[in-house]
């Protein structure tokens, strides 16, 4: 029995798409279950729009060209708790955990974005997450990560008339993590994962203890989504550049603890792992200390 529009979502639309393609009963329901929580957490918090904007920071790189269109606060949504879910499994080279014989295709995933943008834009959800009651699993995590939150808050009030802003750098110990200390001396290693993997890879180990040697001062990702899907990765891995006094670029976002500032226009994630020519040849649509920060990492990609 469904209790709300989020029940109805997950037991008669998103269940039914996982049935048609397969999903084993354990996959099901571990998908259904993550989307549960992540969907009951941030529209419990719906009406805070300045801490809903600060959570789509992580994903409008990829909802802001999302089909329909029907404003990006629908496309974040499903993109932040659907597409970023254990949905991701079935995507992955992790397909067979979920009984599956290859992976979904990438019409399959648009078909199960496209139903729940569908859906979610004739919801009222100022209503719903009046009605909501839920462990809070995305402000437990904002709590934990205090300085990558910080930021990422900051850089959700900059848009395309003001694409800058300075702010009080928060003051914290330099975060370490136990992953770190796996020692790896490759620094060209490729591995594959799955997106919602919250494992750290050798190359990404790599690079981060690179930061914390001081041997780098930057940490350079086409977009957000090719650093992970995984929610809390994503925050463990910002609050460890911004207290080690690095910097955390994409090529739509620039990051650090006291500055930040975004794109103009945005630009979409390039293809795979191909070098995105767009943010290259619109690279006047940043700040001048942006530019220089994303002329150099483009310079040295170039002539590599």
């Amino acid at each position: 029995m469904e209790r709300n529009q989020i029940d109805y979502y997950l037991h008669n639309i998103l269940r039914k798409q996982l049935q048609k393609l397969r999903v084993n009963g354990y996959g099901l329901y571990s998908i259904l279950d993550d989307v549960n929580i992540k969907l009951h957490s941030l529209i419990k918090r719906w009406k805070d729009k300045e801490y809903i904007n600060a959570l789509f920071v992580t994903v409008i790189e990829e909802s802001n060209f999302y089909e329909p269109k029907v404003g990006n606060n629908i496309a974040s949504l499903v993109v932040l708790c659907i597409r970023n879910s254990l949905l991701e499994t079935i995507c992955s080279i992790d397909y067979k955990s979920y009984g599956l014989k290859s992976a979904i295709s990438s019409k399959d995933i648009i078909d199960i974005t496209r139903s729940a943008i569908n859906y979610f834009k004739d919801i009222d959800l100022d209503t719903l997450s009046d009605t909501i009651e839920c462990n809070d699993f995305y402000h437990d995590l904002t709590n934990e990560y205090k300085v990558a939150y910080k930021a990422l808050l900051e850089l959700s009030k900059c848009n395309e008339y003001n694409t800058e802003r300075e702010y009080k750098s928060v003051k914290d110990r330099p975060y370490i993590f136990e992953e770190l200390n796996k020692v790896t001396n490759e620094s060209k290693v490729i591995n594959y994962e799955s997106g919602i993997s919250s494992s750290f890879n050798d190359s990404l180990i790599y690079i981060l203890n690179g930061i914390k040697n001081k041997e780098a001062t930057y940490f350079y990702i086409d977009s957000f989504k090719y650093l992970s899907r995984n929610f809390e990765k994503i925050l463990k891995v910002l609050e460890f550049i911004l207290t080690h006094d690095a910097l955390f670029i994409t090529n739509n976002f620039y990051i650090s603890n006291n500055y930040v500032s975004r794109r103009k226009n945005l630009v979409r994630s390039s293809h795979k792992e191909d070098f995105n020519m767009e943010a290259l040849n619109t690279i006047t649509d940043i700040t001048i200390k942006y530019r220089e920060e994303l002329t150099n990492l483009f310079s040295s990609a170039m002539n590599e």
